[in-house]
């Protein structure tokens, strides 16, 4: 049972890594410098959700696949290493990966060399916080479906709105949005595992909150702030689902509260 002395201890070292990282807006800084201290992935890898597809795009699609044209492209936002960017190239004529962090594209594109599905993918630095850079990928690939796994629950408050922003302009008129991110109680939940860093919390998790990065989660009241009902319509959705991630210092995997939701915007009255 965790004390009050724990508590504030964990809160603390939380801060203080927040400060050391910079302001939570400079999160394309801090995200580089994440995936800069990344030498593996996969199983047995440095990084937390970088599970097999099985367990994680596989099972996305499941939930999105009957939703949207197929004919698109599909852009994976927040990429990362491209471990599910590469899955779903199997299954789509053209995938694009978008990634802030320069390192994860350059890591994305050094796995995907070689790979079945190499001449369909591509990998892009974007920043979704900019509508811009939305505004110019739309002009190059038309419409696109967007596939965005745990990336929207680290993206600050203040920066929602143009983030928001950015996916409507690449959704356009036909394109379909499929989000599944970390509850609000996410954190909660990986604190209760063993812990073996300064902050307590298992040592892939504590790699990435020692840069500054600051997840917030997500919840159904965030959805209908940030996607609102007079602007998206809902296709499907979902609150009792898990991220699994890697196996982590005690041997199994974490099932952290995850929720989903598919989405579509909606067509201007006439």
């Amino acid at each position: 049972m965790k004390t009050m002395v724990d508590e504030v201890k964990f809160y603390s070292h939380l801060l203080l890594f927040r400060l050391r990282g910079g302001s939570p807006r400079q999160y394309r800084h801090q995200w580089e410098n994440y995936w800069r201290t990344i030498r593996t992935t996969g199983i047995g890898g440095e990084v937390l959700w970088d599970n097999v597809p099985e367990k994680a795009s596989a099972e996305d699609r499941l939930r999105f696949a009957a939703h949207l044209n197929p004919d698109l492209p599909l852009v994976d936002v927040g990429c990362g290493n491209g471990r599910q960017t590469r899955f779903l190239a199997g299954h789509f004529p053209r995938v694009i990966g978008l990634d802030v962090s320069p390192a994860a594209i350059e890591l994305a594109r050094r796995e995907t060399r070689g790979t079945r599905d190499e001449p369909k993918i591509a990998y892009r630095v974007w920043n979704g916080a900019n509508p811009g850079e939305a505004e110019a990928l739309h002009r190059e690939i038309g419409d696109a479906n967007l596939y965005m796994r745990t990336v929207f629950h680290c993206v600050q408050s203040s920066d929602r709105p143009s983030f928001v922003a950015s996916l409507a302009t690449l959704l356009g008129e036909r394109g379909t949005l499929y989000l599944i991110e970390l509850s609000r109680g996410a954190l909660e939940t990986l604190r209760q595992l063993p812990g073996n860093s300064p902050s307590g919390l298992p040592r892939l998790v504590h790699n990435v909150v020692r840069n500054g990065i600051h997840p917030i989660g997500f919840s159904k009241q965030d959805r209908e702030r940030f996607f609102r009902d007079d602007r998206w319509s809902v296709l499907a959705q979902g609150d009792t689902v898990a991220i699994r991630t890697v196996p982590l210092a005690h041997g199994e995997e974490a099932l952290v509260p995850a929720n989903y939701v598919v989405m579509r915007q909606r067509r201007p009255a006439a």
